[in-house]
């Protein structure tokens, strides 16, 4: 696969996610659409998309075959073995950290017009908006009891990670190391934060770390796995903040 088809992947994917958070919400929600809906389709749908698509790159530009054992192995879906759980580990708590350290530099950023988010987005999502503990409601919708919101928010969220890793580690990863050696992972995070999460444009230096730190892990490792576990962690917070919000008190 050529570099410009990469970028065309990277570009496009970001900017249906982009167009849809900035544009498209709105327009749904004049409509009357619930916000909650219309912002996770237009966010989740492209990156879950990446799965199929990554699988279709995979048998008609490679001959693959799609069995369990040909996907494991051409998308690195290799265990993760010994002292390679300790840089996993630390991989998972410098992102974390970073996040929270260069925080201020979101709303920094945020309060720039070129960097804004949209009006609608709540906390924690905007970083100008404040995040109240335990959290009362979500996107409008409330919290307290409601155990089907967690579980398939639960649920598509991890879809939506995995269908990125299998795409932009599994798939891409190893043939950018083909082309530019030990230093792939730059570009793969570059391209996966700056294109792909553009649609977070207030935080395009505190989500860096991040962004580049997934892609080293998976190249040092060789496993998608390892990845997939940089990547999910520390976005699993916020499934802790959402459950503490559906065990806590109802609102007043």
């Amino acid at each position: 696969m050529s570099l410009c088809l990469q970028f065309v992947i990277f570009g496009m994917t970001g900017l249906s996610i982009y167009l849809g958070i900035f544009y498209g919400v709105p327009i749904l929600a004049k409509r009357g659409a619930p916000v909650i809906y219309s912002f996770f389709g237009f966010l989740w749908t492209p990156v879950i998309l990446l799965l199929p698509l990554s699988l279709y790159f995979f048998a008609t530009m490679e001959g693959g075959v799609i069995t369990a054992d040909a996907v494991a192995e051409r998308f690195r879906f290799h265990p993760i073995r010994g002292w390679d759980w300790f840089w996993v580990g630390g991989a998972v708590l410098l992102t974390a950290f970073a996040d929270q350290v260069l925080e201020p530099l979101g709303k920094y950023f945020a309060k720039k017009k070129a960097f804004a988010p949209p009006d609608y987005l709540p906390a924690p999502f905007n970083p100008l908006k404040q995040f109240t503990i335990p959290p009362r409601e979500f996107f409008g919708v409330q919290l307290k009891g409601n155990w089907k919101l967690l579980i398939i928010f639960v649920v598509l969220h991890l879809m939506a990670m995995f269908s990125e890793e299998i795409m932009w580690r599994g798939y891409l990863l190893p043939l950018q190391e083909h082309m530019f050696g030990e230093l792939a992972w730059v570009l793969n995070g570059l391209l996966w934060g700056w294109l792909v999460h553009a649609v977070l444009k207030w935080h395009f230096m505190g989500m860096l770390p991040g962004m580049l730190l997934a892609p080293l892990i998976a190249q040092y490792t060789q496993s998608t796995w390892a990845s997939f576990i940089v990547h999910a962690v520390p976005n699993s917070f916020l499934w802790i903040l959402l459950l503490y919000g559906v065990l806590g008190p109802d609102s007043d």
